[in-house]
């Protein structure tokens, strides 16, 4: 008899471990299915932004074909005007050090 109760003792711990582990489990899955949704979420919203860059992209390549002189013309002008998108020539520097200017 004693045995009897025992095994009814192992039993019922043995059931209550398996509902805590199983709700633990539930409460687990739950939090991970949220996180999946939100990762699906910020995975069509950049999908949804790259489109639009790939498209914007698009159109400004064909832009600069259509209007590329124009923008030749203007870096030509900027070039000569002001020597900032060409190469300099490299000028004699006067090197002063402290000797010389005492």
């Amino acid at each position: 008899m004693e045995t009897l109760i025992k095994a009814d003792i192992f039993f019922f711990i043995t059931s209550i471990s398996v509902v805590l582990v199983t709700i633990g489990i539930a409460v687990a899955l739950y939090y991970i299915i949220r996180i999946l949704r939100n990762i699906r979420e910020v995975t069509e919203r950049l999908d949804e932004g790259s489109k639009v860059l790939a498209k914007d992209l698009s159109d400004l390549r064909g832009t600069i074909k259509r209007e590329g002189f124009v923008w030749g013309h203007i870096f030509g002008f900027l070039k000569k005007q002001s020597g900032l998108f060409g190469k300099k020539s490299p000028g004699k520097r006067k090197s002063e050090t402290k000797s010389e200017e005492v």
